[in-house]
């Protein structure tokens, strides 16, 4: 992807165009490969079909030669000339034998003889033919087995294929030699008669269907002049293949007539099987070169109009001196390229005009420049040493010590403290240390107001080891105070608690109240740590609770209802959200007259991140 994309547009386009007919001659292939496995599987499904009709027929047939066999075979009077020793009661028989098959004969047409061969030699033909003909083809014990096929004259001279289908007879007479064999019974039938006059012409042109006998000899095609003729099937897994036959790639397809011992088989030469779809495959190949053509003539309108006037613009960028404001370009093509053209000598005129504004403003800006760090230096110089308000402090105390002011000491001690830790030591602290914060400025607050609010912290020792960013509760608990209590003239309490949610620290803590926000997503490795300030005092009505939380969400740009700008609460939930994700920070809920509760989520984690215990 990344060669492709360091490609000069030209060369994309001729990429583009390459891929798109590959894609066609892939289209093409792939319709033409499903089509041949379409027209092969409807040719399987045709030839079983046609196979089903063939297969269907001679076993009719050979069901019908199989019952003249069987009613020969235990007719009385056959049965009599068979066991008879008496060669006078034979000839007087023979009458009665003759009328018997003459009768038979026209059950089924194309029956040439029926022959009677007796165990001792003896032997009755209805025209004449001897047994001998078709030699000793009969296993022991058979029945209505078929012999190879062979050449035999028809009543009419003419020259045709039979079969002999023969079949044991056993005595059926009790009281003379009792389910012996005495002989057989050889039915002389024409090959064609076991298709029931099948047309094997209709078959498609060029197809050639052949049925053999047991010696692979073919007694029945579509081509007559294959009739007689050996036929050998080539070597193939399963019934159906593609073999070359004399040479020529051919589509066989082979199927048993148990019946007779044979096997039908249909011959497609590979030429006659596709021509269809390589028909349809030309006419494919010519279309698609038809469309390329065609597409051939937008495709270089592209080149001429969009692609031509963007390597001339390339071309130009290229080998131009960038210091050069003079020179102009000018693009022909399409309507687009001759905007770009126009745009960029517009480009080229402003940009000339903007730097002579920049090089006279220069010298106005380093003076700027020079002004501002000037008043910067003015102003660190009059910042107040920390160490000098630090000793001012002490010196207070002191002087309230000595003079027995145990408020101002107080104060300056609390004060003292609170300034120390905010400006020094690391930015995330134990949870006990932002307390003892918390406590000092609630001492402040509670000399202030003469004991008005009391203070209240219920933080277990076990939580207090819990490291959080350092200052995120004394911001919250002065909100408190001068937002909350301070407003009320009754006495009001404070209340700090903390408690863990998830994790393996315990149970979960008090969620907000129904006026909170929803509980926030997600919990820490070990935990989330649920700090919550809850006061008493005149709390908010809706309004004023949906501007403070719309405050939280935009960062504190938002103004409070009463125009003032404090960053206090927005302060601490953003500094939370950016240590630790959106699903930790501020919730703040609360109702008029029923006071204020501010809820804030810290993960804790293990140690080496940035919460732990």
């Amino acid at each position: 992807m990344n060669v492709l994309r360091k490609l000069p547009i030209r060369g994309q386009m001729y990429m583009i165009a390459l891929l798109t007919m590959a894609v066609f001659v892939a289209i093409l292939l792939f319709n033409y490969n499903r089509s041949a496995s379409f027209i092969a599987k409807n040719n399987e499904v045709y030839t079983n079909d046609i196979f089903g009709q063939m297969e269907q027929t001679i076993l009719s047939n050979y069901d019908v030669v199989k019952w003249l066999t069987y009613n020969i075979a235990y007719n009385k009077s056959i049965q009599d000339y068979l066991l008879d020793e008496d060669m006078l009661s034979k000839v007087q028989r023979y009458p009665t034998i003759k009328n018997l098959f003459l009768n038979l004969s026209t059950v089924k047409p194309g029956i040439s003889d029926f022959v009677v061969v007796g165990k001792n030699g003896d032997w009755f033909s209805l025209q004449g033919s001897s047994a001998s003909e078709f030699g000793d083809f009969m296993p022991k014990k058979a029945d209505s087995y078929f012999s190879k096929v062979q050449e035999c004259k028809s009543p009419v001279g003419a020259s045709s294929y039979c079969f002999a289908v023969g079949t044991n007879i056993f005595s059926s007479d009790l009281k003379r030699q009792y389910t012996n064999v005495i002989g057989r019974i050889i039915l002389i039938i024409d090959a064609s008669t076991l298709t029931g006059g099948y047309d094997l012409k209709s078959l498609q042109p060029g197809t050639g269907l052949y049925l053999l006998d047991r010696t692979g000899r073919i007694f029945m095609s579509n081509d007559r002049g294959m009739i007689g003729k050996p036929f050998e099937v080539p070597p193939m897994t399963g019934n159906s293949g593609v073999v070359r036959l004399n040479g020529e790639l051919t589509h066989i397809q082979v199927d048993e007539l148990p019946q007779i011992g044979g096997r039908i088989v249909r011959v497609i030469p590979d030429d006659v099987f596709f021509r269809d779809i390589r028909k349809l495959q030309r006419q494919s190949l010519l279309a698609l070169a038809a469309g390329i053509l065609l597409l051939a003539v937008p495709f270089l309108l592209i080149l001429n109009n969009m692609i031509f006037p963007m390597r001339k613009l390339y071309q130009y960028l290229r080998i131009s001196d960038s210091g050069d404001l003079n020179k102009r370009i000018n693009l022909r093509g399409s309507a687009e390229a001759a905007v770009i053209g126009n745009r960029y000598n517009q480009m080229l005129s402003s940009v000339q005009h903007l730097t002579r504004q920049l090089v006279e403003s220069n010298e106005r800006l380093y003076r700027t420049e020079i002004e501002k760090k000037q008043a910067e230096f003015d102003f660190l110089k009059s910042q107040v040493n920390p160490h000098f308000l630090y000793n001012t402090l002490d010196a207070i105390r002191g002087i309230a010590a000595e003079r027995e002011v145990p408020e101002i000491r107080d104060m300056t001690r609390s004060l003292s403290r609170i300034f120390r830790y905010s400006i020094k030591g690391h930015d995330i602290v134990p949870l006990g240390e932002e307390l003892r914060i918390v406590e000092a400025f609630m001492n402040i607050q509670t000399i202030r107001f003469s004991h008005r609010f009391r203070f209240d912290c219920a933080v277990p020792d076990a939580l207090r080891a819990i490291r959080v960013p350092k200052m995120i509760l004394q911001p919250i608990v002065e909100n408190a105070v001068y937002h909350g209590l301070e407003p009320q003239y009754e006495p009001g309490a404070l209340t700090l608690t903390a408690s863990v949610e998830g994790g393996a620290s315990g149970a979960s803590g008090d969620a907000a109240d129904a006026g909170s926000e929803a509980g926030f997503r997600g919990s820490g490795e070990g935990g989330v740590l649920v700090l919550t300030v809850r006061d008493d005092g005149v709390g908010m009505d809706e309004a004023r609770l949906a501007a403070v939380r719309e405050r939280l969400a935009d960062g504190g740009r938002a103004a409070e209802p009463d125009g003032s700008h404090g960053i206090g609460l927005s302060n601490v939930h953003h500094r939370l959200q950016f240590l630790y994700g959106s699903d930790y920070g501020l919730a703040i809920g609360g109702r008029p007259r029923a006071g204020t509760e501010v809820t804030l989520r810290i993960p804790i984690r293990k140690e080496g991140g940035d919460s732990h215990v």
